[in-house]
C-alpha cells in the first residue's frame, strides 16, 4: 500500500504541549476503567462475561485436546487465546492477576496502531500519530475487552502485526531477494491466520493478504509459497470445524442458530453502524458541495440507492419491525428507544440512519477492495443474531488507519474533533450501561 500522506504536517510548541497533555488525559482515563471496573460495553463484570471467560479457562486447563469440542466451552470464538495463557501464562491462576495480563496484552494495539499510523502518514507529527492511536482506548469494547479479559482484543493485535509485515513485504518485494521475501510471507500467512484463531469473523484478512499476493507482479514461485502457506494455516481450523460440526463452538451454534436464518434489517443495522464510525472522518475528506452533488447523481450511487430501497421494501413486506427483538444493533437502536416511544417515529429515524449510513460508506470507501471488505460484513450481519456494535468497533477505526485505502487529510484540529467525538460515545456508554445494568 502506497503512503497515504503527501503532505508534511508540522505543529508548534505550544500545540505540541497541548498534544501531548490530551494524550497523557487519555492514557489516565483508560487506566482509571480499570482500577474502578468499568463495564462500559455491557460485557463486564466479574459476574459477567468474565464469569464465562474464567469458566471456560478451567475447563480448558483440566484437558485442552479433550474440551475443546465440549458443549461446556461456552464461547463463540476460537480456543487459542486460553490455549495459550494456559501454556505459557503464569497468572492464569488469579482471576485479578488474569486481568491485568489481558490488559498489558491490549495495550499492543494503541503500540502497534502507532507504527502502522506513522508509516501510513510518514510526514504527520508524531504527537498526532500518538493521539490518533490513542483515540482507539476510548472505544468502550476496546476498554472492557482489556478489562475483563475477553478475546477481541488479541486478534486485533495480529492484524495490526500482519499490516506492519505487509508493508515491509511490499517494500522487499522490489529487492527480489527471494529468501527475505519468502520468510515474510510466511510470517504475513501465519499472522493473518492466527487472527482467525483468536477471532474468526477476522477471515476477511488473510483472504485479502492472499487477493493482494495474487495480484501482486512477483515471482510465481512467492505465490505458490503463499497458498501453501495459507493452506497449512488452516488445518487446524478445520480440524474444530470437524470438532464442532460448525465454524463456531457447539455451544454458541446452537444458540445462535448459526446458518438458519438470515436478519434482513440487521444489513441497515450495520450501515447505520458504520455510518456512526465514518463520521467523524468525513471531516479528513475535504469534500466540496460539488464534489457531493457529483458523487451523489452519478449513475453508480443511483443504483445503489434503488437496490437498498428494494431491500427495505422487501424487509418491510415480509417482517414486522415491531417485532424486531432489541438485543445488539447499535448505538442508534439503542437511542431510537430511549427517545421514541412511538414506534411510527422510532421506524423512520431508523430507517433514516440506514439510508445516512448507506451515504458515508459510499462517500468515504472508494476501493473495490475496501467495499469488499464492507460488503463482507454486510452479509454477516445478515446470518448473525444477535449483531453487536462491538464486531465493528474498534475494528474499523483499526482499519480505516491501516488496511483500508482512503487518503484522509489530517491536522490537529480534526484530530481534536475526533478524540471529542469518541470520548463523547465513550462516557455516554459507561453511563448507559450504568444505568440499565
Amino acid at each position: 500500500m502506497e503512503n497515504k500522506e503527501v503532505k508534511s504536517l508540522k505543529i508548534n510548541k505550544f500545540s505540541q504541549i497541548i498534544s501531548i497533555f490530551t494524550s497523557l488525559i487519555l492514557i489516565i482515563y483508560f487506566f482509571y476503567g480499570f482500577i474502578t471496573d468499568e463495564n462500559s460495553a455491557g460485557a463486564g463484570g466479574y459476574e459477567g462475561d468474565f464469569k464465562l471467560i474464567w469458566q471456560n479457562l478451567l475447563l480448558l486447563n483440566e484437558d485442552i485436546f479433550q474440551n475443546i469440542g465440549s458443549f461446556e466451552y461456552n464461547d463463540s470464538r476460537p480456543p487459542l487465546s486460553y490455549i495459550l495463557h494456559i501454556l505459557i501464562n503464569p497468572f492464569s491462576n488469579d482471576q485479578f492477576l488474569f486481568r491485568v495480563s489481558t490488559l498489558i496484552i491490549s495495550l499492543f494495539v494503541p503500540l502497534l496502531l502507532f507504527f502502522s499510523i506513522k508509516q501510513n502518514y510518514s510526514n504527520l507529527d508524531h504527537n498526532i500519530v500518538l493521539l490518533l492511536s490513542l483515540i482507539i482506548t476510548l472505544s468502550p469494547y476496546f476498554r472492557t475487552t482489556a478489562y475483563w479479559g475477553l478475546g477481541e482484543n488479541y486478534g486485533l493485535v495480529f492484524l495490526l502485526a500482519s499490516h506492519l509485515v505487509y508493508l515491509n513485504f511490499c517494500k522487499n518485494i522490489r529487492t527480489n531477494n527471494e529468501v527475505t521475501n519468502i520468510f515474510l510471507i510466511f510470517i504475513l500467512c501465519l499472522l493473518s491466520s492466527l487472527t482467525i484463531y483468536f477471532d474468526q469473523k477476522l477471515i476477511f484478512l488473510p483472504t485479502l493478504i492472499f487477493i493482494l499476493i495474487l495480484k501482486m507482479q512477483m515471482n510465481i514461485k512467492l505465490k505458490i509459497f503463499t497458498f501453501v502457506f495459507y493452506g497449512l494455516f488452516s488445518l487446524p481450523y478445520i480440524y474444530l470445524i470437524f470438532r464442532w460440526e460448525s465454524i463456531i463452538p457447539s455451544s454458541a451454534a446452537s444458540a445462535r442458530e448459526v446458518g438458519k436464518i438470515f436478519e434482513f434489517y440487521n444489513i441497515g443495522y450495520c450501515l447505520s453502524i458504520l455510518g456512526f464510525y465514518i463520521a467523524p472522518f468525513l471531516l479528513c475528506k475535504n469534500f466540496n458541495l460539488l464534489d457531493l452533488k457529483k458523487k451523489i447523481f452519478e449513475k453508480r450511487f443511483l443504483i445503489i440507492f434503488l437496490i437498498f430501497s428494494l431491500y427495505l421494501i422487501f424487509t418491510n413486506v415480509l417482517f414486522d419491525f415491531n417485532l424486531i427483538r432489541n438485543e445488539g444493533k447499535g448505538i442508534f437502536h439503542k437511542l431510537f428507544l430511549i427517545i421514541f416511544e412511538n414506534n411510527d417515529l422510532r421506524y423512520f429515524f431508523t430507517i433514516l440512519s440506514f439510508f445516512v449510513g448507506l451515504v458515508f460508506v459510499i462517500l468515504f470507501f472508494q476501493s473495490k477492495n475496501d467495499l469488499i471488505i464492507i460488503l463482507y460484513f454486510l452479509t454477516l450481519s445478515g446470518v448473525t443474531f444477535p449483531f453487536y456494535q462491538e464486531y465493528l468497533d474498534p475494528l474499523f477505526y483499526i482499519l480505516i488507519f491501516s488496511f483500508f485505502n482512503v487518503k484522509l487529510k489530517i491536522n490537529l484540529k480534526n484530530t481534536y474533533f475526533i478524540t471529542i467525538y469518541f470520548l463523547i460515545f465513550s462516557i455516554g456508554s459507561k453511563y448507559y450501561y450504568d444505568l440499565i445494568l
